[in-house]
């Protein structure tokens, strides 16, 4: 078997019908382009990891890790990311049905038209593709321009690009905006994002469905919204790092929160936040309280005085991130 050329990471959280759709589809692909399906879950039924041991067990899946619990979108993406020492990564939603076996070959071939060191993402709408100044016409379809960030519904990053920016920001809770502070750290790094329109490559399942979260109590919408303005007042975790990054305080390139301790026989993982990650939250629980405090009394343009942000990357310096 040649070496991969993509990791196709895929996480799992309930939604079992979706997520056996999303595999059955994939494994429909053409192997021209070396890859991989590498599964992670975020603690699902009892039910559904069973019938995703058997995947693995049947060949279908090629690498399998049953979180304990529900750690976070981006926890899951990372583990599932560091698998494989692949040149390109792709984070495929589980409600994300991949059309034709050729469907990897023309989302590379339409790359191509573009600069290589840059990151490839779906637009769900014509005119979205048609909206920034930039895009390109090819023989293989357009390639739209995103000034913002890409979905990471089925969102393409080179080794090359994660080796400057890095992996998917678990600073995060349950489900944020891991999408939305990777496009913040290439807009930084002034790498282009690329658009394809989603229709011509896979059906989203999840499309004006019920998610069927609302059943183990999780509010999706609710853990989005805190990460922009939160119940208790302030700027929101995203907001903190967007400007973190912006202002070239912290680091682009993240560390990571969770490190992985052993993996069982049984596809079991055994994980645990690592402890050199307390300064990076203190450092952002920190700055956070700054911020806060600096727009109360100053606005919004008193955050970008000299002196204050000095300070700041002092603060993120000492604690080795910035």
């Amino acid at each position: 078997m040649s070496s991969p050329l993509v990791n196709i990471t895929i996480p799992v959280f309930h939604r079992p019908l979706f997520t056996q759709k999303t595999i059955l589809a994939l494994r429909k692909t053409s192997s021209a382009i070396p890859y991989t399906v590498t599964v992670v879950d975020n603690g699902s039924s009892p039910e559904l990891r069973e019938r995703l041991r058997q995947f693995k067990s049947d060949g279908i899946i090629d690498n399998l890790f049953l979180l304990p619990e529900n750690m976070g979108i981006s926890c899951a993406c990372n583990i599932g990311w560091d698998a494989v020492d692949a040149p390109y990564y792709l984070k495929l939603d589980n409600d994300v049905c991949v059309k034709g076996p050729d469907w990897l070959e023309r989302l590379f071939s339409l790359w191509q038209h573009g600069k290589p060191l840059s990151t490839l993402g779906p637009s769900h709408t014509v005119e979205q593709m048609h909206m920034n100044p930039g895009g390109i016409e090819t023989p293989d379809g357009r390639l739209g321009i995103c000034f913002s960030n890409l979905q990471g519904q089925c969102m393409l990053v080179p080794k090359t690009v994660s080796d400057v920016l890095g992996v998917w920001n678990e600073d995060y809770g349950l489900y944020g905006a891991e999408d939305g502070d990777y496009g913040v750290r290439m807009n930084c790094a002034d790498l282009p994002q690329y658009y394809y329109h989603s229709a011509s490559y896979f059906t989203d399942l999840g499309f004006n469905s019920a998610t069927g979260y609302e059943k183990i109590g999780l509010d999706k919408r609710q853990e989005y919204t805190e990460l922009f303005a939160p119940q208790k007042g302030g700027m929101g975790l995203f907001n903190v790092n967007s400007f973190l990054f912006q202002m070239c305080i912290r680091f682009w390139k993240v560390p990571r929160r969770y490190r992985v301790l052993d993996v069982n026989e049984d596809h079991e993982v055994t994980v645990e936040e690592d402890p050199s990650y307390t300064p990076v939250r203190k450092a952002l629980a920190r700055s956070k309280q700054l911020l806060d405090r600096r727009r109360a009394r100053y606005g919004k343009d008193g955050t970008y005085d000299e002196k204050f942000v000095v300070y700041l990357k002092k603060i993120w310096q000492d604690c080795g991130h910035g």
